[in-house]
């Protein structure tokens, strides 16, 4: 266990348009079908980016490979259930990795959960198998979620913007359960008010998501750098990472939830598994990034700050496309890149008494 003292820069990219919102998500870089679009993320790019400076004191706790494992009846239910939604066996280790140190965590009296942003359902098996009896309430903007699945577990599912769906319910949910989506919210300190609203007394929230404001992160420079000036050029917005508009980091979480009525949150990390990605411990972590960072800058890096040379305004679609093509089907492109080194970290915090 480590007390950590950080002061870092946090970054939000706030957007109020739902219909932007939704558009940013399918083209986080503005190089999508609709040009007027393009355009007007653009300006969002340069005037909506603002930073978030935080000095909280944080408690991290590092979590060894066996303290994410799930109990023997935990992991008979979960294979019954794997069974009965037609997993195939050579996803379901994948699956465990990336779940099950989530749910470990779960408070087990828990009775009514509330996922966010579930996708196509399999941090929703997860839960059902260590909370047998629980009632499960699901969101998310599409129903991704296979009918089988969906009855292996048994939940209550609701299609639609998040804003409108949570005005749906009151104070109800002993569990707020979200695997990689608070990331995703361009009005992060609204959703977590919202939410503090739904739990009830005592209620805990539990979110795994990547820290993109955590130092060391790939290209954190270049978002402060806009976040200032105010200026990019867009071939740079792939930088940015419209897809993910809240860049936080534990301090900037940890202020922010107690500001809307959680206790101090704990964080934690997986000793041998710094992201989601990288199955490994933090010496090869930080050696596979350095080597990262030195290939992106010689394939990627010089021929776009050629092309910006060439168009200083902005360059044609087609060589913004085919640069973003080609970096999304190599490890050390812009995305891939951040998204492999890119600290995963679960946060556990519980609603203040009232």
């Amino acid at each position: 266990m480590q007390i950590v003292d950080q002061n870092l820069d946090a970054f939000q990219l706030t957007v109020e348009d739902p219909t932007v919102r939704a558009y940013l998500q399918r083209h986080p870089f503005a190089v999508g079908p609709d040009r007027t679009m393009n355009a007007r993320c653009g300006d969002i790019f340069q005037n909506q980016l603002t930073i978030r400076n935080r000095t909280h004191p944080v408690e991290t706790i590092m979590l060894k490979p066996h303290e994410t494992l799930l109990t023997p009846k935990q992991m008979d239910r979960l294979d019954r259930l794997m069974n009965e939604a037609g997993i195939s066996t050579s996803a379901r280790a994948g699956l465990v990795d990336d779940y099950a140190w989530e749910t470990s965590l779960v408070p087990l009296d828990t009775k009514d959960v509330l996922v966010i942003g579930c996708a196509d359902g399999p941090e929703l098996m997860f839960l059902r198998a260590v909370l047998p009896e629980a009632n499960i309430t699901a969101l998310d903007y599409e129903d991704m979620i296979p009918p089988a699945l969906s009855r292996a577990i048994g939940v209550r599912f609701f299609q639609g913007d998040l804003h409108e769906l949570l005005a749906r319910f009151g104070q109800e949910f002993d569990l707020i359960s979200s695997n990689h989506t608070i990331e995703h919210l361009y009005t992060p300190d609204e959703i977590l008010a919202t939410l503090s609203g739904l739990l009830r007394d005592r209620g805990v929230l539990i979110s795994t998501l990547p820290m993109d404001g955590m130092a060391g992160t790939p290209f954190l420079k270049r978002v402060r750098d806009v976040a200032i000036t105010k200026r990019v050029h867009p071939l740079d917005y792939v930088y940015l990472d419209a897809g993910h508009p809240w860049k936080t980091n534990p301090a900037d979480m940890s202020a922010t939830l107690q500001e809307v009525g959680f206790e101090p949150p704990v964080f934690y990390q997986r000793e041998q598994h710094l992201s989601r990605e990288a199955a490994y411990g933090e010496a090869r972590f930080n050696a596979g990034l350095a080597i990262g960072k030195i290939l992106h800058t010689i394939f990627f890096g010089l021929p776009r700050s050629f092309a910006k040379v060439a168009f200083p305004k902005r360059a044609p679609n087609v060589i913004s496309k085919v640069l973003l093509a080609a970096e999304r089907r190599i490890w050390f492109g812009t995305n891939r890149l951040k998204n492999k080194y890119t600290q995963e970290v679960l946060v556990l915090a519980r609603k203040a008494s009232e």
